[in-house]
Formats: C-alpha cells, structure tokens, sequence
C-alpha cells in the first residue's frame, strides 16, 4: 500500500487564477456579482429552483434549523452519529430535540432504526406527538441517494450533501460544502437548495444579520448572523464548476483502483466519489501507514452530545473501529 497519501486535493489552474486575481485587483472582496451568479450556475448540480449560498455548510445547516425553529416550531431531528459536528450542533442551538439512529450495512441513515425509535420512543425523550419530524441523512463518502430510504413521507427531509455535488435523493433542504477539500472547493463556503419559495426571504435575510435593505437604510426583520458567501469564494467556486466532471472522473478511476485491493463500500451512479470506505479488522493500524483520519468520530460517544442521553447504536458501534477511508484525490498513483 502507498504511504503518505494525500486523503484530498484542491488545486487551481493558471487560467482559474485570472478571474481571482481581477477580484482581487479591483478590491470586490465582500459580498459580490460573482456570489449570485455562483447560486445561479449551481443550480444545474443541486436540481433545486433556489440556491442561497453562505460562508460554510455549517452556516447552512443553522439557518436552516433556524428557519424550521421559526416557521414550524422545535422539531426532532432524527440523524446518524457517522457525521460531522456542525450540523447536529446547529440543530440543538436551535432548540430542536436530536435523537441519533443507526447505520445499515453501508453506513448509510437506516429508516429501519429511524422507524424502529418513532415508533417507541426512547421513555427518556420524553416524546411529544405534535412536534414537526425532520430526517437529516448524511450522504456518506459522496453517494447520491441511499438505498432502501423510505420514510413515512409526513417529514421534513433535510440532506447533508457536504460530500456529494449532485445529489439525487429528494429532500425539502440541501446543504452543500464548498471547503478547500470538498469535491467543489474554493477558501470555504457552503450553500442551501431548496424548492421552497416560502423559505427563501428568511434565509437570504438570515445570512445578512436579519437584514432588509431599504431606499435609504435597512431594517432589522428578525434575527440572523454574517452567513453570507464573499465575492472571492464565489469566484474560486465559479472556477471549479467547469473541473467537477474530469476531477470526478480522476477520483473515481482511483475508487476502481482500490477496488481491486479492497472490498469498498458501494457508490452510484451521481456520487461524487469523495471517499472509498471498507471495513477492515487492522483499519487502526492502516491508518496511521496512510496517514490519514477516520471520518468520523461516533458523534453520540463524544461529550457534547452524550451529556443529555444515551444512544444505542449496536451496528455503527460494531462497525466503526473497522472503517478505512482510502485517499481519492487526483494525485493517488
């Protein structure tokens, strides 16, 4: 096996750096034309009639829970554990319930479990029938949808799309990430798609203090942060877009590589091939030849979140310490 692999790569191209270096030139650093058409032209990856583009999928994802806090009340937001912080985070700083499921046999959200806990509650949750159910699957290693995802259909469905560009599994909400190590990357940033015209104006707000600009000043509609997508990201994003099929293309030759060492956890037809993940009884041990991290750890095993309650998760617990993440970038040989 190789060592010291890269597990991502950004890189841009000398035709990539003309357009930056004119946004540099002429000082357009904030909030910019490049920010708007960035939503526009995203819109062809996402399938969603409105793009709202932010500083992060962290940003994201609490606007979105904030939207659901304001809109529909405090919700329980059922997710997995294999996921990254931020989104869980910004659902419980918005006052909505988290209850963690399980994983299926390709670490994917289970509806099984998903079913199995709404149908008996856990007796600490203390469960109130009324409240609004959000689902929030993280496509995992950059699938496109999840197999054998079927919810009762009387949720809202908001999808952790920070590994895939193109995803295909139907959601009320998207977020997408646009880190430097994403399959779209730029300095960072993040975006929302959705269909929803009624969530549009709060969200566009949101992302700008809560802001309204008028004739001669502006108004404060309601609460909000500096969420919003700079100019500069935006135009390193707009460069990207163009090398999403040929770096797509370079990653998933290196899937198939891999493929011939390792039995890998499978991808579809729209992943964006952002992790090849097997399972593997010495995945410590090779981690540390390749040099790189497992993603991720078990959220409901770290101290944030196992203050409140206790999770039971007997599958993603079983299979965890065999989780292997192989590099994918467009470097690997």
């Amino acid at each position: 096996m190789p060592t010291n692999l890269k597990a991502f790569n950004s890189s841009l191209t000398e035709e990539d750096l003309v357009p930056i270096i004119e946004v540099l030139r002429k000082g357009e650093l904030g909030f910019g034309p490049n920010v708007p058409e960035f939503e526009k032209q995203f819109a062809s990856f996402s399938n969603k009639r409105y793009n709202i583009a932010t500083n992060s999928a962290s940003a994201a994802a609490y606007i979105i829970f904030a939207y659901l806090r304001s809109h529909k009340g405090k919700c329980d937001v059922y997710t997995t554990s294999l996921g990254f912080t931020s989104p869980a985070w910004a659902a419980v700083a918005n006052g909505h319930r988290l209850i963690f499921v399980d994983v299926d046999e390709n670490l994917q959200f289970s509806t099984q479990d998903y079913k199995a806990k709404r149908k008996r509650p856990d007796k600490h949750l203390n469960p109130c029938r009324c409240r609004p159910v959000v689902l929030m699957p993280v496509l995992y290693g950059g699938v496109s949808t999840i197999e054998g995802f079927d919810p009762y259909g009387d949720e809202i469905v908001v999808v952790d799309s920070s590994h895939c560009a193109t995803p295909t599994l139907k959601a009320n909400f998207l977020f997408f990430s646009f880190h430097p190590y994403k399959p779209i990357c730029s300095p960072d940033g993040g975006l929302i798609a959705t269909n929803d015209h009624l969530a549009i104006t709060y969200m566009r707000n949101y992302r700008n203090f809560g802001r309204v600009n008028t004739d001669t000043s502006y108004d404060i509609k309601h609460d909000g942060f500096k969420f919003y997508m700079n100019n500069l990201s935006a135009t390193v994003a707009l460069t990207q877009l163009p090398h999403y099929d040929t770096k797509r293309a370079l990653r998933k030759a290196n899937y198939e590589k891999w493929a011939t060492e390792y039995t890998l956890l499978p991808q579809d037809e729209k992943s964006s091939y952002y992790l090849a993940t097997t399972l593997v009884d010495n995945a410590d041990e090779l981690l540390k030849t390749i040099g790189v991290s497992r993603h991720y750890p078990m959220l409901h095993t770290t101290t944030f979140y196992s203050r409140t309650r206790k999770s039971v998760l007997p599958r993603l617990e079983s299979l965890h310490q065999k989780i292997l993440n192989l590099p994918l970038c467009e470097g690997k040989t």
